[in-house]
């Protein structure tokens, strides 16, 4: 429990001690927010020019974006800890202490608090813009029950985001080039499998039983059924999301194992920095 403690404390320090945190987290829901009213503008440009504007996929939208843009901004995390401390020479300090998942679940969990405080934000800001624009009404309760399911859920979500992580951190050990450029691909990924912007049944078969395997698939309806409703659907979407995410988790621990001690024994992770 102690390392992970360590681990957090330095993956904050790197999230958000790089300036005051106050302005760090204002610098990150400033993106988020915009990632989130474009697609709302997109959306209610292309609704409204074709006469069947409905608030409710406005707030769909609003929703899965601002999740969306939680998820990608911290699945990466164990995948940089990796890559930094190999190129830092970091890593083998790692190495020489111990288990580095550990060390990856520090800096998983850092992350997600900085991507949840920005989240958070970003959807109560969007919200707020979304309400002043003209003929739309997003469905939308913002109250303490609702942001506390919400947050829940993206809580949950962090048991999934680690086994994720531990597989993108497990390619990490071996490769020197690209790896950088993997959590761009896996989420665009997500925003086509979770229905980020739009349900998994519009996708044609069998797509969309690659969605209901994503625990965010199922993350992103329990945040929906809280904030939208209803709210009799939650319960069974969070379980979804849990029992997904523990699936997941077991295949990245394992994978990541295999894939750490093979690093070991070839020295990738003690001698090899670039």
């Amino acid at each position: 429990m102690r390392g992970i403690l360590s681990a957090i404390i330095l993956g904050l320090e790197r999230e958000i001690k790089w300036t005051y945190p106050p302005i760090a987290i204002a610098v990150g829901v400033v993106p988020a927010t915009a990632s989130i009213l474009t697609a709302v503008m997109v959306f209610w440009i292309g609704s409204s020019q074709g006469g069947s504007l409905d608030p409710y996929w406005i707030a769909y939208i609003i929703v899965g974006a601002a999740l969306y843009a939680h998820f990608s901004s911290y699945i990466w995390a164990p995948l940089s800890a990796v890559t930094e401390g190999k190129a830092s020479y970091t890593f083998p300090y790692v190495y020489i202490a111990g288990s580095t998942i550990t060390y990856i679940v520090g800096r998983t969990v850092a992350s997600f608090i900085e991507s949840s405080l920005t989240a958070l934000a970003s959807l109560v800001a969007a919200s707020y813009v979304v309400s002043v624009m003209p003929g739309v009404d997003a469905p939308i309760t913002i109250d303490l029950l609702s942001l506390s399911l919400f947050l829940l859920s993206m809580t949950i979500g962090v048991v999934a985001a680690v086994g994720l992580g531990l597989l993108l951190a497990a390619y990490g050990i071996f490769v020197t080039r690209l790896e950088w450029g993997l959590p761009v691909y896996i989420a665009g990924l997500l925003m086509i499998f979770t229905e980020a912007l739009f349900p998994s049944s519009s996708l044609p078969w069998p797509l969309p039983l690659i969605s209901e395997a994503l625990p965010f698939t199922h993350i992103t309806r329990a945040a929906r059924a809280a904030l939208i409703g209803p709210l009799q659907n939650y319960p069974l979407y969070a379980a979804q999301a849990l029992i997904t995410g523990v699936i997941w988790l077991a295949a990245g621990v394992a994978v990541y194992v295999l894939s750490e001690r093979r690093g070991r024994l070839k020295g990738y992770i003690d001698q090899r920095v670039v």
